[in-house]
């Protein structure tokens, strides 16, 4: 989860080594797996022609879909309590364990360590897995996401409509999580 709280929280990270670095690996190979599966191919681009045919830019169109996508699916797991459980343990380690706390910051640029320390313990209060089961809850992160990012922002007005868009494709994209994540678990080296 590291890479995610790192953009999350907009620090950068330093190359990590040891088991957090074999962590970072994982993940990176699991987003590479995920992100070229023919079914996020497919249902990213079901979103966002969903999204552009209800009249949202193409930019915000393609964040909303790419990352309301990868929400929704959060959402069908976090039905699962082992993974809310380890979700939980990961943020309680980043936050409350000064070990692995002051292990992670090491990676942050010191200029950013306290803006890391402060995010990731707001973070960490703030997002339950279980959030993503609410398309609502998912526009509105969304739109908080890319505020300010120009080319991606979605506007406050078009929240309904990418919510809209996401609970269309939801059930779906729920029903098939396990799919999903058995295939990605294949594709690792």
């Amino acid at each position: 989860m590291l890479p995610d709280l790192a953009a999350m929280a907009r620090v950068r990270l330093a190359p990590a080594s040891g088991a957090v670095g074999e962590g970072v690996a994982l993940h990176h190979a699991s987003d590479a797996a995920f992100h070229s599966s023919a079914w996020f191919r497919e249902y990213n681009l079901l979103v966002r022609d969903d999204l552009l045919a209800a009249g949202v830019d193409r930019g915000p169109a393609r964040a909303s879909a790419h990352a309301g996508l990868e929400m929704l699916l959060d959402g069908g797991l976090a039905a699962d309590p082992a993974i809310v459980d380890a979700t939980e343990a990961a943020f309680a380690a980043a936050r409350d364990d000064p070990a692995t706390a002051e292990d992670v910051a090491a990676l942050v640029d010191e200029r950013d360590r306290d803006l890391w320390r402060e995010r990731v313990a707001m973070i960490g209060q703030a997002l339950h897995p279980a959030v993503y089961t609410s398309t609502d809850e998912i526009a509105w992160r969304l739109h908080r996401m890319t505020r300010g990012r120009a080319r991606i922002e979605l506007p406050r007005d078009q929240v309904d409509v990418v919510a809209l868009a996401l609970a269309k494709r939801q059930a779906d994209v729920i029903g098939q999580s396990g799919l999903v994540v058995a295939d990605v678990v294949a594709a690792l080296p």
